[in-house]
């Protein structure tokens, strides 16, 4: 694949709210610290058959402070209220004002953008997980009608999370869910970067959102502790998720939100936009192997990291830093260590590696955004962070695995997501 020349795209704006911090400056400063949102849980509905007492969630979210009344987060499940409050943190960030509606409060537009050329495309692994979970429990015990929210459908369907978001802002452009499990985040905003590229777009809001540790839902967990997945390390939550340590024993579930506003560099810098980084090329792929294994060849993982530096035009020995999927899994780490080899040669050495999800956990479809958001940050410090919890490495994972944070040599950077169903995306960021 040649590279496809258009429209430059820029990130101006992020919104982070994850188990690590809510907000860039506290995100940020969480990674550089190597701070862990791990903790042992113990939600009303765990009992003996589950296994795993470790989660990553996210504590101190208010809806009230990102301007959702009380009366509209009813009326919102808790993934759409994460993704309407990382969006309102990405424009605020990106310098934009924000006005309420004389009259639709708590309805709010954009000032000075043309809201038709304005998109939201985000990603979610299940949508509104807990509404499905609150009117089904409801519903089968035969509660009162009065139980289940009038608006229970349209807050549960996977693209009231980006719909939430355009009604919210206004944003009249192309709006859109992905829903590609654990590549979801990223491959929206892929996604969205086509668009942009290709002049569809000025810009867009993007990323991923997910809600599903509360006591109010337990599927989410049970479903990964029936596969095995998560890690059991409950007496130690802050050391659980270990990405390529040979102790690892699986990933921890996590939560959050991450969304950056995309922009055409052009409009960008036409409005003195302050810019993270830019986003030069994009790919995805497909395992065709398997709903949960890996292709254990990963020969998929190569393609989608050759095909998206190829779009971008990156050669190996311009990519300084490459934030892996890794999710502290016995499959993934090895697999995917052997398949930057296979991309990067004898660069590998050079090129720093590091997963955020040993700080985060794994956010599901918000974890490869937030992953965006490190990268771009990282970027702009000119700072990877290090490997948090890579106590023991794994011989298989024979990569350059920073102990401490430290300074990105190249000017590009790889975000890699893979996900259930084979579903494999890869961006090539650039430093502005």
């Amino acid at each position: 694949m040649g590279s496809v020349r258009g429209e430059g795209v820029v990130i101006t704006g992020v919104g982070p709210i994850s188990s690590i911090g809510i907000g860039k400056e506290k995100f940020w400063s969480a990674l550089l610290e190597g701070r862990v949102g791990a903790r042992r849980i113990d939600f009303d509905w765990l009992d003996e058959r589950i296994k795993t007492r470790v989660g990553a969630p996210v504590d101190d979210f208010d809806p009230t402070a990102f301007g959702i009344e009380e009366r509209e987060a009813r009326l919102l499940d808790p993934a759409a209220q994460f993704a309407v409050a990382a969006a309102r943190m990405a424009l605020e960030d990106a310098g934009l004002v924000i006005d309420p509606v004389e009259g639709r409060k708590p309805v709010f537009r954009v000032r000075d953008i043309d809201s038709e050329r304005a998109g939201v495309i985000l990603g979610t692994g299940v949508g509104g997980l807990i509404t499905v979970e609150r009117s089904h429990r409801n519903w089968t015990q035969r509660g009162p009608l009065s139980g289940v929210s009038r608006y229970a459908l349209p807050m549960l369907i996977p693209n009231a999370v980006p719909a939430q978001v355009a009604i919210k802002y206004g944003f009249k452009g192309e709006c859109k869910a992905v829903a590609t499990a654990c590549a979801a985040g990223t491959m929206a905003i892929g996604d969205a970067w086509r668009l942009l590229r290709d002049g569809e777009l000025d810009m867009v809001l993007t990323g991923g959102a997910e809600r599903v540790l509360s006591d109010e839902d337990g599927y989410g967990l049970i479903g990964f502790d029936l596969l095995r997945t998560v890690s059991t390390r409950n007496d130690d939550p802050q050391s659980a998720s270990r990405p390529f340590d040979a102790d690892r024993d699986g990933f921890v579930m996590s939560e959050g939100a991450g969304i950056v506003l995309l922009e055409r560099e052009s409009h960008a810098r036409a409005r003195g936009a302050h810019i993270y980084a830019r986003i030069d090329g994009y790919a995805a792929t497909c395992d065709a192997h398997s709903m949960m294994q890996l292709e254990p060849s990963g020969d998929q993982m190569v393609r989608v990291m050759r095909r998206a530096m190829a779009a971008a035009d990156a050669a190996p020995d311009e990519i300084g830093y490459v934030n892996a999927h890794g999710t502290s899994t016995r499959l993934n780490d090895p697999t995917e260590s052997k398949a930057l080899h296979q991309v990067m040669g004898s660069r590998v050495w050079d090129t720093l590696v590091s997963s955020t999800k040993a700080m985060t956990g794994h956010a599901i479809a918000a974890s490869g955004a937030l992953e965006v958001i490190t990268t771009a940050m990282s970027l702009a410090g000119k700072v990877a962070h290090r490997c948090v919890n890579l106590q023991n490495p794994d011989p298989e994972c024979d990569l350059n695995l920073p102990r401490e944070n430290q300074p990105i040599g190249g000017l590009a950077a790889l975000s890699n997501s893979f996900g259930f169903g084979g579903h494999n995306a890869t961006l090539v960021l650039r430093a502005p």
